[in-house]
């Protein structure tokens, strides 16, 4: 199950790694107090007291923020509840970056970015310039970043257990299944314990109040946005609770709320098969015949080797096992292209009985970058591993509460993992077990699963790529259908997130601005091409 940040984020090889997961959520103790509002009960909050919008931003420099912050960025704080259906008790602060529009005299207001994870803090992003919006946007809006509640310097969650590990083969018994519940539920409990109230707020929902302060800070009459991924989702959140405050909205490698995490998973598993397919018909088609003379053989090879090594695993130099479960994890990577070089000469040699190119990509970190390739062999910047390790505890913080249906019991978790492996034997297992945090956290749900048709929300600007690895086409084309009048700007090619991204496209990037500059939406479905 994948939803992850619109940037790469380098972690350890982990099958049931946490930065894969997508909107998921369970329950097991302690959610009684967090089940009073958060989107569902939204009209029942208490006012917020107006000392949260009447304050102001003492910005100053973002030394502490960026290593390298552009000219003038400026940085600051803003104070906002833990809970908002009990706004006098406990606040945090949000950390948040700007820089201001180029063009001052013709300034629209502030355009507010989220990167996605759920697990990315934003405010580095704006103050180092890793995004800065297309040209004209940057021209005309003050860029403000912000770190979510329970990340990066906003109240960040601590999770002394760590973060979950790789196991050397994914549980097939009770016995292995409940040690594998007991592990992550004990990881989970560490995060409760050291975190404090603010676990249990950091559901969209939340979040999405946290916007609509900023909002008032600011002095912006209406909220003008940018998310990718799970930053899709954020925006969703905050359409259906501020539907009349909604500006300028990009919805930029789009999730579909309406799917429970099963649904994702399986459109996950559905989507690693289709690119494995084109993986082994690319190389018959460069004539790469390591793996077979056809693309069926290429899979059946592939199938084979993963069946034989969960029978008899091989040893690499380093001594790692290298079994089936791990080449299926590696085997996710096929999703990009990029990849596809270094796995084919990985499988290549595990066919012939040498794990060692594998052993070097475990070493490299190349499994647990997923989705967005390997991590490589660079020494972690000061403070990088511990950023790392909250972003990697903020997707089940976040996605957790979100939203619901993760198996509830071990056996429940075997029976899945059993029926999910029968629709694809490379993929379904992994896939399934990456349930796994949300089926032992220790905070009950609070958001639902359904559509979020926003009435009386304005269109907005929906963003993909025709093929994105990590949320389909397809979730931009269901909410389309969801949001009355809205627009959909699809690109030609592979990627996640199109606009203003580091392969930028004039053609996208065009479109997107006269939106956000002009407020002039394509017609019905745009393409630009790769």
């Amino acid at each position: 199950m994948r939803m992850s940040r619109g940037k790469s984020l380098p972690l350890s090889a982990a099958v049931l790694a946490v930065a894969t997961l997508v909107v998921t959520a369970c329950s097991v103790e302690g959610g009684a107090a967090s089940r009073r509002e958060h989107g569902d009960k939204g009209a029942s909050l208490p006012p917020l007291p107006a000392r949260f919008a009447q304050q102001t931003v003492d910005w100053a420099g973002c030394e502490g923020v960026s290593s390298e912050p552009v000219a003038g960025a400026e940085c600051g704080w803003v104070e906002v509840p833990v809970d908002y259906a009990a706004p006098d008790k406990e606040t945090i602060r949000l950390r948040v970056s700007r820089v201001k529009a180029q063009d001052r005299s013709r300034r629209l207001g502030s355009l507010l970015y989220n990167p996605g994870g759920p697990g990315a803090p934003g405010a580095a992003d704006v103050a180092d310039g890793t995004w800065t919006a297309g040209e004209r946007a940057r021209a005309r809006y003050d860029l403000v970043g912000f770190d979510p509640r329970g990340l990066g310097a906003s109240a960040p969650i601590e999770c002394p257990g760590g973060v979950p590990q790789e196991p050397e083969d994914l549980p097939r018994t009770v016995a292995d299944a409940e040690k594998a519940f007991t592990a992550a539920r004990a990881l989970a409990r560490s995060c409760h314990r050291g975190s404090g109230t603010v676990l249990a707020h950091m559901d969209s929902a939340s979040v999405a109040r946290d916007l609509e302060v900023l909002r008032r800070v600011l002095g912006d009459d209406r909220l003008n946005y940018t998310g990718i991924s799970y930053g899709t989702f954020l925006g969703r959140q905050y359409m259906r609770l501020f539907p009349d405050k909604v500006g300028r909205f990009v919805l930029d490698g789009v999730v579909d709320p309406a799917r429970d995490m099963r649904q994702v998973a399986l459109l996950d598993v559905r989507t690693d098969e289709e690119a494995l397919r084109r993986y082994a018909a690319d190389l018959v088609a460069r004539g790469d015949l390591r793996l077979g003379a056809t693309s069926e053989d290429v899979v059946r090879r592939i199938t084979g080797l993963v069946a034989d090594l969960e029978r008899t695993p091989l040893r690499g130099p380093g001594g790692r096992r290298l079994t089936g479960s791990a080449v299926s994890a590696y085997l996710r990577t096929v999703t990009r292209q990029e990849n596809w070089g270094r796995l084919t000469d990985a499988l290549a040699a595990a066919v012939d009985g040498d794990a060692g190119a594998f052993d070097d990509m475990a070493r490299d970190g190349a499994a647990g970058a997923g989705e967005e390739g390997a991590a490589g062999d660079e020494e972690s910047a000061p403070g990088q591993e511990e950023q790392e390790r909250t972003e990697a505890m903020g997707n089940p913080a976040v996605l957790c509460l979100d939203s619901r249906g993760a198996p509830r019991s071990p056996r429940e978790m075997l029976d899945l993992a059993d029926e999910f492996a029968r629709k694809s034997p490379l993929f379904g297992r992994g896939i399934a077990w990456q349930m796994l945090d949300c089926a032992t956290w220790p905070i009950a749900p609070t958001g639902k699963v359904e559509p979020v048709t926003a009435p009386g929300a304005p269109p907005v600007l929906l963003v993909s790529y025709t093929d994105d690895p990590q949320t389909p086409l397809e979730n931009a084309r269901a909410v389309k259908a969801q949001l009355a009048d809205s627009a959909l700007l699809v690109r030609t090619g592979q990627g996640h997130g199109a606009y203003a991204s580091e392969t930028p496209s004039q053609c996208t990037d065009r479109v997107v601005d006269a939106y956000l500059v002009d407020g002039r939406l394509p017609e019905g479905i745009t393409n630009c091409p790769g």
